[in-house]
C-alpha cells in the first residue's frame, strides 16, 4: 500500500492560528484582518491511497476556479468564496496542482477511484469534489452533515461545495479506534481503510486510518496542523470545541508514539513526505 500526499493548493493564514486554540467565530474576526506579513503559507493536502484492490482518495483540496491562472487572484477568490472565507484563507493553486490535474497526470480517471472520502466540509477540503464526482463512491460522515445546519457551520462550510446528491452519509459505529471509540469501515480485509471520528475542529470530522494489517498510517485531517499541536497539547485555532480538540490531540499523541504507526499526516503540514509506503 502507498499513500501519495497531493498538495492541492495553499492557504495563507494568521500565525496565531497555528496553536492559538479558540473557537471559529472568535478566531475568524481577528484572522480576517491580519496583514500578509503576519501570515504563514500552508499546503492544502489530499491523499491518494494506492491499495492492491483499488484507489481511494481522502479530501479534494481547492478547485481551479479559485485560481484560474495558478496564482493568487482576489477577484476569482471573491467569486468563489464568501467574503469572510476569502479574507481568512487568501488561497491559490499553482498550475497542475488541483486534485483532478494531479490524478490526470498519473493516468487516473475519477471513475477509477473506488471511493472519495471527505473528512469534513471546510472549503479547502471539499472545493475540488465535483471534479472527481465520477468516483465509484463519495463518502462523508453523517455527523458532519447533521451539524451543518448550525450557523457556525453555514459560515465556514458553504453548502454548494459539499452537497453532492449521490454522496453516502455514513454513520460511525462503535469501534476500538479513536478518541470517541467510533469509526466506519470503508474497506475491510487483510488491509483496511477506516474513517475514524476525530471531533473538535468540527463536530463530525473524520480521520482516515490506512493499515496493511500490521502497521498503519493516520491521516489526521485538521485535528492538528502539525506534530507541534499534540506535542505541546495546544490545539490549532478555528476549532468548534476546544475540549474535544484536546481529547483528540491526546489520542493522536498516543497513535504517534505507537510503534505500529508509521506516520501521522496532517492536511496543512508543510513537512509531510511525498509518499508513505506500508
Amino acid at each position: 500500500m502507498k499513500i501519495h500526499v497531493l498538495r492541492c493548493g495553499y492557504i495563507r493564514i494568521a500565525k496565531e492560528l497555528l496553536d492559538g486554540g479558540g473557537r471559529f467565530a472568535s478566531d475568524l474576526g481577528k484572522a480576517m484582518l491580519v496583514p500578509d506579513s503576519k501570515r504563514v503559507i500552508l499546503p492544502v493536502s489530499a491523499y491518494l491511497i494506492e491499495d492492491r484492490d483499488g484507489l481511494y482518495l481522502a479530501d479534494t483540496g481547492w478547485s481551479r476556479e479559485i485560481s484560474p491562472d495558478g496564482v493568487y487572484d482576489p477577484k476569482a477568490v471573491a467569486r468563489t468564496l464568501p467574503r469572510h472565507l476569502a479574507a481568512l484563507y487568501k488561497p491559490y493553486v499553482p498550475n497542475g496542482m488541483t486534485v483532478c490535474e494531479q490524478l490526470e497526470a498519473r493516468g487516473i480517471r475519477p471513475e477509477d477511484l473506488n471511493a472519495v472520502m471527505i473528512t469534513h466540509f471546510d472549503a479547502d477540503h471539499v472545493a475540488g469534489i465535483r471534479s472527481v464526482s465520477g468516483a465509484q463512491r463519495i463518502i462523508y460522515p453523517e455527523d458532519e452533515a447533521y451539524w451543518s445546519v448550525r450557523t457556525r457551520y453555514r459560515m465556514r462550510q458553504p453548502r454548494e461545495f459539499w452537497n453532492i446528491e449521490r454522496a453516502e452519509r455514513v454513520f460511525y459505529r462503535g469501534h476500538l479506534l479513536g478518541p470517541m471509540n467510533r469509526a466506519f469501515d470503508v474497506k475491510e480485509g487483510d488491509s483496511y481503510i477506516k474513517m475514524v471520528s476525530l471531533p473538535g475542529h468540527t463536530d463530525g470530522q473524520a480521520g482516515v486510518i490506512v493499515s496493511n494489517g500490521a502497521r498503519y498510517v493516520l491521516i489526521a485531517a485538521d485535528a492538528a496542523l502539525s506534530s507541534n499541536n499534540w506535542e505541546t497539547m495546544k490545539p490549532a485555532g478555528l476549532g468548534a470545541d476546544t475540549a474535544l480538540q484536546t481529547k483528540t490531540l491526546k489520542w493522536i499523541a498516543g497513535a504517534a508514539a505507537d510503534p505500529a504507526c508509521i506516520e501521522v499526516l496532517c492536511s496543512h503540514d508543510p513537512e509531510q513526505p511525498e509518499v508513505v509506503e506500508l
